[in-house]
């Protein structure tokens, strides 16, 4: 029966997305390639995206004239730090000059984040694409098949009836249990071990701040769970104290996968744990010093993605807000794809309500994703008398932000079951620390 699911999964997503499974198995030759055959790989993509960019993408062709450059000028990766980055005020200000000019709107499927930083940015991938092989890649390292069972701690993106309807449809016969990260109390917690002891799912998935409460929550009340075979981490940086928490109250590893919004699929961890495979065969990862040129190979450096499969919008050296550092060493697990450093530097913290439920930072992120371009930046603030304040910096010749605004605090408000005050402020302007605007702030 289990390889009849199998075999219906594969056939489903294969309608859905053709060519993914195809796509897979390159994925599983890739990451055992010889280093500088995979390199190769990586840099013939880097060169024919850049000539794509140069030839089809507004932005790109402007700014490469503007600096005298040309794509032949980048012959080797070791210029390719002459290619100017993109700052996430480039993506918002000019995210349709982005667009290539050899697509429609219907290729394109629209993405939308306030990211960690508080600047809000609309990014798009390609309807068709194939992206889902990268997490099977994953899940295979970790000897879980595609179609195994989840259990997902996650922000809901289905809050109708009809979306849950198509999201069951979408996934079947894959069975996952849910429990809405955006915010939850213990009742919660408890409904989601109770689903998760009648499905037995072999995958635990989540953001990092969420499964740590859950799992805390288990430890305090003595709950016992069948052990999944693995816990998977995201969106947040990953302490030690966490994985402990969390491995100790799950019995199982815990594993971290890196990714932002606008390129998620950046780079894991695989059992060997000694450090995160970069999915060289699919983005080029940088660690940059304040000039925007490399560090040498063990330095701390601001990280830029180049997305190399996305040609149809277009992110080279893209600075997601993050740092970290390559790392000398091969893994021992057999995978040739290069090491990373656990991330440093992206900042999720949790707001607390007095009846003891929890909004997570990562799902604030999310708050202003229906109009990105309505603001610069934004900031949320809990005060010790459990209150909330959203900043909000408007930009220019911007006049329905106060309305906005309005709306997002409402919906806000909602999500905290009315607890507490949820107040909206147009600011000119959001104070720094250490250079870099922290996104949640909590007086508690």
């Amino acid at each position: 029966m289990a390889g009849l699911a199998t075999q219906w999964f594969f056939l489903k997503h294969g309608l859905l997305k053709p060519g993914v499974k195809s796509y897979y198995r390159e994925l599983l030759t890739n990451q055992d390639l010889d280093p500088e055959v995979l390199e190769q790989l990586s840099w013939k993509r880097t060169t024919q995206l850049l000539r794509h960019a140069y030839e089809h993408v507004p932005y790109y062709r402007e700014k490469f004239k503007s600096l005298s450059l040309c794509p032949e000028d980048i012959s080797e990766p070791k210029y390719f730090h002459q290619v100017p980055v993109l700052t996430r005020k480039d993506l918002q200000d000019h995210w349709k000059e982005l667009i290539s000019d050899e697509v429609t709107a219907w290729d394109l499927c629209a993405s939308t984040t306030g990211g960690t930083t508080g600047h809000p940015v609309r990014v798009y991938h390609p309807r068709k694409s194939a992206m889902a092989a990268m997490g099977w890649r994953m899940l295979n390292w970790w000897g879980l098949s595609p179609d195994c069972n989840w259990a997902s701690v996650y922000r809901d993106l289905a809050s109708d009836t009809k979306g849950r309807l198509l999201r069951r449809i979408y996934w079947w016969p894959t069975r996952k249990v849910l429990l809405n990260a955006t915010a939850f109390s213990d009742r919660e917690i408890d409904g989601f071990i109770r689903e998760f002891l009648r499905v037995r799912p072999p995958l635990v998935h989540g953001y990092v701040g969420a499964l740590d409460r859950i799992a805390e929550h288990i430890l305090d009340n003595g709950i016992s769970l069948p052990p999944p075979r693995v816990v998977w981490t995201t969106s947040a940086p990953l302490t030690s104290i966490q994985e402990r928490t969390i491995a100790k109250a799950f019995g199982s590893p815990v594993y971290d996968q890196y990714g932002c919004c606008e390129v998620y699929w950046l780079a894991a961890q695989c059992p060997a744990k000694r450090g995160l495979h970069m999915f060289w065969d699919a983005r080029r990862i940088e660690f940059l010093d304040e000039d925007h040129a490399p560090q040498p190979v063990g330095s701390m450096g601001r990280i830029a993605v180049t997305d190399l499969l996305n040609k149809h919008f277009p992110l080279i050296r893209y600075l997601n807000g993050d740092r970290g550092r390559a790392l000398p060493h091969s893994c021992d697990c057999g995978v040739t794809l290069p090491l990373m450093d656990k991330v440093q530097g992206r900042v999720s913290d949790t707001l607390r309500l007095p009846s003891g439920a929890c909004v997570n930072g990562e799902y604030l992120t999310t708050l202003f994703d229906e109009s990105p371009e309505a603001v610069k930046q934004f900031q949320v603030y809990q005060q010790k008398d459990h209150s909330i304040v959203i900043k909000a910096v408007p930009r220019e010749r911007v006049s329905e932000l106060p309305q906005l605004l309005h709306a997002v605090c409402d919906r806000l408000s909602r999500q905290v079951n009315y607890e507490v005050p949820v107040v909206g402020r147009v600011v000119d302007g959001i104070a720094q620390e250490g250079g870099k605007l922290k996104f949640v702030i909590s007086d508690l």
